[in-house]
């Protein structure tokens, strides 16, 4: 169909005209006139023959048949001309035409069938490429005679790790891809409800138990107004699903956010603001009020300058702008520098320390870390300890190897009051104080084991905390070690 016909062809048909005209002039007899006419028929036969033979991509039997036919028209017909020469009073021979235009239309037929089919299976490879090829899950499934599964693409077995044979086999097996509370929804999409909607998005289920979101595009089928099939998409949108809910949590984060710094910023604002107002207004006469109310307005102030400095920390961690000096540093060494930084802290808060520094295996053994950053963690920490924690207590710290010899750990313990079972899930989150803080009202902007948490996971690392109300809490972090 696509080639392009050979010049001699051309020339061939222009001298078969040449040769008309001159008979027609000179009057040549009639077989002079058909015998080139029915010599170039049968040329034209043997081609054709020929690339049916050679290029025809079909069964023996349908190749043989084509070929049969276009012999029995070319050979047949340049035979008949010939013999409507000496026999053209015999009306019946004008049947015969007709019977050979039949058996060409015949040939043209067979000649546009097999074209057709060509197409066809040119479509469905293409389909079959495409379809099988996509990440997306293709279904046709059919409502009647009997509800059942004619086609599901192979990435059903990606998406949701189930085969597509498993589905063939149940038609209500698409159960077993959402949890109960979906049941009612994905029947309505697998009946032909015309309620459902055209997009669908649903919580899945593979096949190891793990979940995922998967969106539905269907569309149903009718035949005479009655739903036939159900033809569809699904698609996995859980990173979309995942960035909406993280969007959502963002801005929700971001308003807890601000209605905390705004009841963290109010009380120390309204506390300097009424001591300067007593100042200024001569509320307060004697210099001991004065200085006494002066050095409220320094505390207030230190503590709001602490919160700031937090607060900048803390969104700098989140959005990775925080800056660490990472190095390659000898484990034992940070241990004995973190408790040379702090011990005087302790002892001067009254507190008895029991160091255990396990050398034996820390010797050897190298992390990559920001010690400065390390000593933030484990400062607000030790303060924490102090401050629940009552004169004469002890604390212990211990720096040792986990048990698979994978993380270099620090635990702080201390015997102080707890954390009660309620606070302990929530002691990392933002702004969180635990009750003990509040019914002793310490004082603190409830963001520094928050930055602990942070800055413990740029290290790759994790951060705990285990607590008995009233007999104490042990706080531990870790650090992979470094490996070649």
């Amino acid at each position: 169909m696509h080639t392009r016909i050979p010049t001699y062809w051309n020339r061939f048909c222009l001298y078969l005209i040449i040769w008309i005209a001159l008979g027609i002039y000179y009057q040549f007899d009639l077989l002079a006139v058909y015998l080139p006419i029915s010599m170039y028929q049968i040329i034209i036969t043997a081609v054709l023959c020929n690339i049916v033979y050679k290029y025809w991509k079909v069964p023996p039997f349908e190749k043989g048949l084509s070929i049969t036919v276009f012999i029995l028209w070319g050979v047949g017909k340049a035979l008949l001309s010939i013999f409507e020469v000496k026999y053209y009073n015999i009306s019946s021979i004008y049947l015969m035409e007709i019977i050979f235009s039949n058996i060409l239309n015949f040939c043209i037929f067979v000649i546009y069938l097999q074209k057709t089919k060509q197409e066809i299976r040119l479509a469905e490879r293409l389909y079959k490429i495409v379809a099988e090829n996509a990440a997306d899950v293709i279904f046709y499934y059919k409502l009647k005679p009997k509800p059942s599964f004619k086609y599901v693409t192979p990435s059903i077995e990606t998406m949701t790790g189930y085969s597509p044979k498993e589905f063939y086999q149940n038609p209500k097996f698409y159960l077993n891809l959402v949890p109960s509370d979906y049941f009612y929804s994905i029947n309505e999409i697998f009946n032909g409800s015309p309620q459902i909607d055209k997009v669908t998005v649903f919580q899945l289920i593979h096949k190891n138990g793990s979940t995922f979101w998967g969106e539905f595009h269907s569309s149903i089928l009718y035949e005479n107004s009655e739903p036939i099939a159900v033809e569809g998409i699904i698609r996995d949108i859980t990173k979309m699903k995942v960035a909406e809910l993280q969007l959502l949590d963002s801005k929700q984060s971001r308003d807890l956010l601000l209605t905390y710094i705004s009841h963290e910023l109010k009380t120390p604002i309204t506390s300097i603001l009424g001591y300067v107002n007593a100042l200024n207004d001569g509320t307060l006469n004697t210099t001991e009020e004065k200085k006494s109310a002066l050095e409220i307005i320094s505390s207030k102030a230190l503590t709001l300058e602490h919160l700031i400095n937090d607060l900048f920390q803390l969104s700098k961690l989140e959005t990775n702008q925080f800056s660490f000096n990472f190095m390659h540093i000898s484990a034992l060494e940070i241990s004995q520098d973190l408790i040379n930084q702090h011990l005087l802290d302790i002892k001067t808060a009254g507190l008895k320390s029991i160091i255990e520094i396990n050398k034996e295996q820390l010797s050897k053994i190298n992390i990559i870390a920001d010690p400065k950053r390390i000593d933030q963690v484990f400062s607000n920490i030790i303060f924490n300890a102090i401050k629940y924690t009552e004169e004469n207590d002890k604390l212990i710290i211990k720096f040792y190897l986990d048990k698979n010899l994978k993380n270099y750990v620090i635990s702080i313990s201390d015997t102080g009051l707890g954390i009660s079972q309620e606070d302990l899930p929530f002691i990392f989150d933002l702004f969180y104080k635990s009750q003990t803080a509040t019914l002793r009202k310490e004082n603190g902007s409830g963001l520094g084991l928050t930055i602990s948490k942070e800055i413990i996971a740029a290290h790759g690392g994790e951060i705990w905390v285990k607590s008995n109300p009233g007999k104490g809490s042990t706080f531990t972090f870790s650090i992979p070690i470094y490996e070649d």
